[in-house]
């Protein structure tokens, strides 16, 4: 091994200290330990021998080369010497430098690029405005919401996702991700703190918990507070569009207190597993309420608990038949008419100002099944009174009253007709329901 020495010194007390650090013999090792050459010069408290040695002198390795230009590589200890020649990882500081001054220019030029691009952002946002009055009913029933969650600042200011918090029990990224994709509410990259946009590979991303967003001007040039002020007043046309936001939105009430649950008993699920899990529930809500579900959560839930108990099973094992648990659970109550009870909304689940908004503009609340909603929202729209909702009634009213009357049962629908309303199903369901039992 042969360290090739660049002396600093002129102190030949120190190049000879120097010389007797760095002496080796043909086999690699040092010919004097650390330890018997640290009295040999007095150094100042706190000062190591290789911290005064490398201020002195520069030590290159004859065992290793620059990859880049076949430079030897300078070593900072002894520890980074290598006994038999290797190509060494490393770059020399020649090229190190360079390489480190290459990487420095592109940086700086991609934050320059990333400034510009966002400048040209921040100019098209600036620019943006909305009719208000062509937003879909869906759309109108959320900003209200984000409106009572932020207030004042969605009319009067801005304000990032961590201020939304009290929109829903869960999701509120996914809700406001609508409200973004729709231009209603607009990121300011101008107010956001540094770091929350950047780069990865070629597109800018950002860090979603730092964006700054704000209302989107009216197009009509009105005031923030006049347009909630109109969007207040709005006569709703939208059924299908309101009932997917309340599928939403009830899917995110179920999903937090199935979050709660499995934290309480330790059981970790996975987002395929979630995923599953959001699906069957929005099928579920269709027809049941979301207090209903969280009957079946709960239930679910502690079987999994009792399972995780047994031998050759854990915490992980359990949870995942979760999933499974609850769509079979569903699939046993649909197939044998069971009726499912009703839980109480647990005092540190809030329903959030999108549950607000929903039960005063719908009337609806967690004990609402899907199908009283959506048999509400049929006659808020003036869809259920509608002449092609009459005209589609025609021929199964037909059929349902012949076969009623022909077998003397008049009387018997009409009052099973007339229960299935009151407990919230619409007359298409009702009239489905009662034929499929008198044909079965």
């Amino acid at each position: 091994m042969a360290i090739k020495l660049q002396i600093l010194t002129e102190d030949p007390t120190e190049i000879e200290l120097i010389e007797r650090y760095w002496a080796a013999d043909e086999s690699g090792q040092y010919l004097e330990k650390v330890s018997a050459l640290a009295d040999v010069i007095e150094m100042a408290p706190g000062v190591t021998l290789a911290s005064f040695i490398r201020q002195r002198c520069k030590a290159f390795d004859d065992n290793q080369v620059c990859p880049k230009c076949a430079q030897l590589i300078e070593i900072k200890s002894r520890s980074e010497a290598k006994k038999v020649p290797q190509r060494s990882t490393r770059l020399c500081t020649l090229c190190q430098h360079d390489q480190d001054a290459i990487a420095l220019a592109a940086k700086k030029a991609k934050a320059a690029e990333l400034e510009r691009q966002l400048a040209e952002y921040a100019r098209r946002q600036s620019t943006r405005t909305v009719d208000y009055s062509a937003v879909p009913d869906s759309q109108v029933l959320l900003l209200l919401a984000l409106d009572r969650a932020v207030t004042p600042r969605l009319t009067n200011g801005s304000f990032r996702s961590s201020d939304c918090r009290g929109l829903a029990p869960r999701y509120v990224d996914e809700f406001m991700l609508q409200l973004r994709d729709a231009g209603l509410v607009l990121d300011d990259p101008g107010k956001a703190s540094p770091g929350t946009y950047y780069w990865e590979g070629d597109e800018i991303w950002m860090v979603r918990d730092q964006v700054v967003y704000r209302l989107a001007p009216d197009a009509a040039s009105r005031r923030a507070e006049d347009v909630i002020r109109s969007l207040s007043d709005r006569v709703y046309t939208d059924a299908d569009g309101l009932f997917n936001l309340w599928l939403d939105y009830a899917v995110a009430d179920v999903m937090h207190y199935l979050a709660t649950q499995c934290e309480l008993y330790n059981h970790p699920l996975s987002e395929e597993a979630l995923e599953e899990i959001k699906s069957t529930l929005r099928c579920a809500l269709e027809t049941y309420s979301v207090s209903q579900l969280w009957s079946v959560v709960w239930k679910v839930v502690r079987d999994a608990a009792s399972l995780a108990n047994r031998e050759y099973y854990n915490r992980w094992k359990a949870a995942a038949t979760i999933p499974g648990k609850i769509r079979r659970n569903l699939e046993k109550v649909r197939r044998e008419s069971i009726e499912l009870k009703a839980w109480s909304r647990p005092e540190q689940h809030p329903a959030g100002t999108l549950g607000m908004v929903l039960g005063e503009v719908l009337g609806v609340d967690e004990n609402t099944s899907g199908a009283r909603v959506s048999s509400l929202l049929a006659w808020l729209t003036g869809q259920a009174c509608s002449p092609p909702a009459e005209a589609a009634l025609d021929e199964p009213v037909r059929e349902l009253m012949t076969l009623a009357l022909s077998r003397g049962i008049g009387a018997s629908v009409m009052l099973r007709f007339a229960q299935l309303i009151r407990a919230g199903h619409d007359a298409g369901f009702a009239i489905e329901e009662i034929g499929e039992a008198l044909r079965s």
